[in-house]
């Protein structure tokens, strides 16, 4: 027989009663319980065991559509016994007696177990002959189990009352235990249970056996092994019980239905008295449904009532007509508004509904965005806002008011639908001083990327202000704000940038920054100076770091001009105060969960780490940007970082992501497209020099018709000399390092003259090389950046090498390597290996001084430290040091590989032994 878990008790119960029966004495028990929960099940159980004790078993059920067949059930239950027995009408009282009397004197040769399930479904004939039977029991060799599905109409007949009560044992079967589920969900699955599948199965389940054999049966299915059982457990939709479910529920009377289906609507832990005014029901009413259900077993009775499992309440939800759906969510959005209920509760009602053109209803959808962005859900608040945009909002300025409260929300999750609800608002706000409040809302860096139209109509704008009487105090703050937008957007103009420099110094030797737009504005100015170099490293980083000074470690910067002063520090070498700064920021933008801060922090943390040389760190981060999300909102020329982290780490995965992203994409504005620099990054890939060097030369071209002058923050020369040293012709590339040269020089910051005299050292040779590249190290030491001096000492003791100074040339190469390794650039350590690998080969033992020639000699031959020590009268350490000096000069990793070039060394001293 199949096995059962959980009913040991009850098993124990009904095994007595049949060993009672074999003896002379018969009995009754009833097995009652809610809809799944085993009872049909357990009679099945009962056969092998009756059979085993000498009883003769006998079975019959109930159905709904047989009620109407007179002695329907008895004809199943007695035909085997009384073969050829007419059961047709009329039942008389003598027929009955005749029925009763066979039975009896059958049970006198041989014990009977007589099974009826779902006996609330039994005709009115079978029910009077079987109560009748029941009364004679005691002094017949029978046992009668019945099942009962609890909670069901048709089981509060008073004759099954009266069974029950004359019932040796009323089985009530309980949901099953964690330990019974978890036996269970071994068997079904045939291997020993996974404690967390067979936990979510419970909880998912609540011990009901039908509900947990049907989530088994499909995870079986499914194979069984899951990497998130309990996510695999919740994704299930049980079609296999639905209509059972329903079946069950259907039959009870109407009270009992509509509260089920107003909890189903309100959602799981919903308010017992709320459901029963959505249902129309009394405080009595409601009680006697609640309990209804309960006994049925498809609530758990608590404090709270609801439905017992998911799967539940949803089959009753899907079983809603879209009339009903949409008349109970509004009567229930009323109810809860109305009862002074959290507004999103309302507002998920309304939601669900396809019109909320009402006046209350616009006011529960705003104040549940409200709620939804205190809670810190932003996407939920913007859902509820633009419900209430969609079902048509007032028009005008009243209309431009909930776009504008749209987009402050928006800008956490999705910036471009931010920046196209201002678009829209600005054209129904009737004033220029309103229009300019709103422009507030676009972060400078998202405006550069709107169409041209888009940008006009900000221009339009800050026009007509500037038309108007000038403004002091908090009335200047809205045309600051414009103008730093709209400088930012246009950077790339003709002259807009000399425009820049000399905006900031119209403001004065200090200029003020007691305002937030005030700060904006001289961000974006001094960020124009640098860009052009119109102003000196030493100028801008003072000033620039002034204005950090003013600023809060904030994930909010992001919507303002703020990053540039990343930009700003980063291209001076300053970036000292920043560094900790943004890494605040960062953090507070993770606690937050707010995908667009962290993506846009990330970009600036990317360039932060590019600037200091750790390309492992900036690789990472500029991956999480993309994994953030930000391709799709942000425009190209906002992921200059990740294009930089592309092309100055080499990272083919980057390229083809930013390819992917932006390929086709269509750039607006003044501004050189960074997608020529990932074009020449995936060409530089393939190996296609002369293509990525067109497009790095092309973008060089309109980096300077755009007057980006400065070589600190567009290094297009150094990447185009690279290239045509890959390509074997330097000559072409000496005019572009000479320029870029002399403008790192005028800049004044030491990472980008020092890289400068780097590629220049590389294209000069002999000891006029040595030179630059040596100045080369001098100056980077004053630099932040330690892939600058990694790659500067590799090409150094690579041309000391070449000209024979081996000594030199190693101790570069050494601390090349070792500062390629710590920055995650592994290509330049193994370029600087395979130099020091050449260099051990060129020099061999000749390298040795006579000390470490004999310890290395005594080594190869087998001699611990301390026989060489005691051979040659020496310390231990000594041995040890002349022992790892030789290693390093002959390129060896240790013993084993010594011993592997031991033929090359001399033996002075004596063979031991």
């Amino acid at each position: 027989m199949a096995r059962l878990f959980g009913r040991r008790r009850e098993l124990a119960a009904l095994t007595a009663a049949m060993e009672a029966a074999a003896r002379s004495r018969g009995s009754l028990l009833v097995v009652t319980g809610g809809i799944g929960t085993g009872r049909t099940a357990l009679l099945r159980a009962l056969p092998p065991l009756a059979r085993q004790r000498g009883l003769r078993v006998l079975s019959a059920s109930g159905a709904p559509l047989e009620r109407d067949l007179a002695l329907g059930v008895v004809d199943q239950l007695l035909e085997p016994l009384l073969p050829g027995t007419a059961f047709e009408p009329p039942h008389d009282a003598r027929f009955l007696a005749e029925l009763l009397f066979s039975v009896a004197e059958f049970s006198s040769r041989e014990p009977l177990l007589l099974l009826v399930d779902d006996l609330q479904w039994a005709d009115p004939a079978s029910l009077r002959w079987l109560d009748r039977l029941t009364q004679r029991l005691a002094t017949l060799r029978i046992v009668l189990v019945v099942a009962v599905r609890e909670g069901d109409p048709d089981a509060e007949q008073p004759r099954i009352h009266g069974m029950s009560d004359r019932a040796a044992h009323v089985l009530r079967l309980e949901p099953l235990s964690p330990a019974d589920t978890a036996a269970l969900v071994a068997a079904r699955l045939d291997r020993p249970a996974d404690p967390v599948l067979a936990a979510a199965c419970h909880q998912a389940c609540a011990g009901n056996p039908l509900l947990l054999t049907a989530v088994l049966a499909e995870l079986a299915e499914a194979g069984g092994t899951f990497a998130d059982p309990a996510g695999a457990v919740a994704g299930l939709r049980l079609p296999a019980v639905r209509e059972r479910l329903l079946v069950a529920l259907d039959a009870q009377p109407a009270p009992v239905r509509a509260l089920a289906k107003a909890l189903a609507l309100l959602g799981d832990h919903a308010d017992p008295e709320l459901a029963g005014r959505l249902a129309g029901l009394d405080e009595t009413g409601r009680s006697e449904a609640v309990g209804a259900l309960c006994r049925l077993g498809l609530f758990s009775c608590g404090r709270s009532p609801a439905f017992v499992h998911r799967y539940v309440r949803e089959a009753v939800e899907e079983s809603l007509s879209p009339a009903e759906q949409e008349d109970g969510r509004r009567r229930a959005a009323v109810l809860l508004h109305d009862a002074g209920y959290p507004a999103e509760q309302a507002a998920a009602q309304l939601l669900a509904t396809s019109w909320c053109q009402d006046g209350w209803a616009t006011e529960v959808l705003r104040s549940a965005a409200t709620a939804a962005v205190r809670r810190g859900a932003p996407e939920d608040a913007a859902r509820y806002l633009r419900r209430v945009l969609l079902d048509g909002a007032p028009s005008g300025p009243e209309r431009a008011a909930l776009l504008l409260d749209l987009a402050a929300i928006e800008r956490a999750f999705d910036p471009a639908a931010a920046v196209r609800h201002v678009m829209q608002a600005l054209l129904l706000l009737p004033s220029a001083e309103q229009r300019a409040l709103a422009v507030r809302w676009i972060p400078p860096a998202l405006l550069g990327g709107c169409p041209p139209p888009s940008v006009e109509l900000v221009a339009k704008t800050a026009e007509e202000l500037s038309g108007a009487p000038p403004r002091a105090g908090a009335d200047r703050e809205p045309g600051l704000r414009i103008e730093a937008r709209l400088r930012h957007a246009t950077v790339a103009g003709p002259g807009l940038l000399a425009g820049s420099v000399d905006r900031l110094r119209a403001l004065g030797p200090t200029p003020p920054l007691r305002t937030a737009a005030e700060r904006e504005l001289v961000t974006v100015l001094l960020h124009g100076a640098t860009v052009a170099q119109r102003l000196t490293a030493a100028e801008v980083a003072p000033l620039a770091n002034r204005i950090l000074c003013y600023e809060p470690a904030s994930p909010a910067h992001v919507h303002t001009a703020l990053p540039l002063l990343t930009d700003t520090l980063v291209a001076a070498d300053a970036i000292d105060t920043v560094g900790p700064w943004l890494e605040a920021a960062g953090e507070a933008a993770r606690r937050e969960r707010a995908p667009v801060p962290q993506a846009l922090i990330g970009l600036e943390l990317t360039q932060l780490m590019l600037a200091r040389g750790q390309f492992a760190r900036a690789r990472a981060q500029a991956r999480e940007v993309l994994d953030l999300g930000a391709a799709r909102w942000a425009p190209i020329q906002s992921m200059a970082a990740v294009v930089r982290a592309a092309i100055e780490t080499t990272d083919g995965e980057l390229t083809d992501r930013l390819l992917e992203a932006y390929g086709e994409s269509i750039d607006h504005g003044h501004s050189p497209s960074m997608l020529q620099l990932v074009r020449a990054s995936g060409a530089a890939a393939r190996g296609d020099l002369p293509t990525a060097l067109e497009y790095v030369l092309d973008w060089g071209r309109s980096v300077e018709r755009a007057d980006w002058r400065n070589p600190a923050v567009v290094p297009w020369r150094t990447w185009a000399a690279g290239l045509w040293l890959r390509m074997g012709r330097a000559a072409q590339a000496h005019d572009l390092v000479d320029e870029e040269l002399s403008r790192a020089l005028a800049w004044g910051a030491p990472g980008p003259v020092g890289r400068a005299q780097r590629v220049k050292g590389e294209l000069v040779g002999g000891e006029g090389g040595i030179e630059l590249l040596r100045a080369s190290m001098a100056t980077l030491e004053g630099a932040v950046n330690e892939m600058e001096r990694a790659r500067t000492g590799v090409v150094l003791g690579q041309r000391l090498r070449a000209l024979g100074r081996p000594e030199e040339a190693e101790a570069h190469l050494r601390r090349g390597r070792e500062r390629a390794l710590a920055c995650g650039a592994p290509r330049l350590a193994e370029r600087a290996a395979r130099e020091l690998r050449e260099l051990a080969q060129s020099l061999g033992p000749a390298a040795l001084t006579r000390a470490e020639r004999r310890v290395a000699v005594l080594a190869a031959q087998g001699a611990s430290n301390k026989e060489i020590a005691t051979r040659l009268a020496v310390g231990t350490r000594a041995v040890e040091k002349h022992l790892t000096q030789a290693y390093r000069k002959l390129d060896v990793a240790g013993r084993a590989e010594l011993a592997a070039v031991a033929h090359l060394l001399p033996s002075d001293p004596q063979p031991l032994g």
